[in-house]
């Protein structure tokens, strides 16, 4: 039988064939679990003057800041944590000035911690020797040993901040 007319295409079996592109695959890997860290610290300690007596003297505040740095709620029971301001004079030794109890911290929550006292620049004991300030995280000190996971401080190493005095010059 003779087909006239018709012609029927053979493919070359020597030439080359186009790669079909592959997908990538599309898998995911898990999500690791997101860490909940609780961390009251102390964190700042500013300095504003409430008043002036002379250009040299006046009133200046101190204040302490301990703040939750962590991603999760810091929940505790009453009289368990205090935030503590301490002075430090040159040469001397620390004494309590200011104590404020808190119990729960929001993550981003903070309290703070104040008090006033006179200053004289002109004097050497506040001007060239200024005192030194630390604010301190004070927990009770059985807090890990209570039950509570909420109250666990995740990084013990941020609860002390410390400066000095001498930016009350800049003040006056």
């Amino acid at each position: 039988m003779c087909l006239l007319g018709s012609s029927i295409a053979m493919a070359d079996p020597l030439a080359p064939i186009a790669p079909k592109p592959i997908p990538a695959p599309t898998f995911r890997l898990p999500s690791p679990p997101l860490v909940q860290s609780i961390d009251p610290a102390a964190t700042a300690i500013g300095f504003a003057l409430v008043s002036r007596s002379s250009p040299f003297a006046g009133r200046v505040r101190v204040t302490g800041t301990v703040k939750n740095l962590g991603n999760a709620a810091y929940l505790s029971g009453a009289n368990q944590q205090l935030a503590e301001l301490f002075e430090i004079p040159a040469g001397g030794r620390p004494r309590l000035v200011a104590s404020v109890p808190f119990q729960n911290l929001a993550p981003g929550a903070q309290v703070t911690v104040s008090f006033e006292r006179d200053w004289n620049i002109a004097s050497p004991a506040e001007g060239e020797f200024p005192p030194t300030y630390k604010v301190m995280v004070v927990y009770d000190p059985d807090i890990r040993l209570d039950g509570n996971p909420k109250n666990d401080d995740w990084n013990n190493a941020n609860n002390v901040f410390e400066r000095n005095g001498s930016a009350v010059r800049a003040l006056f």
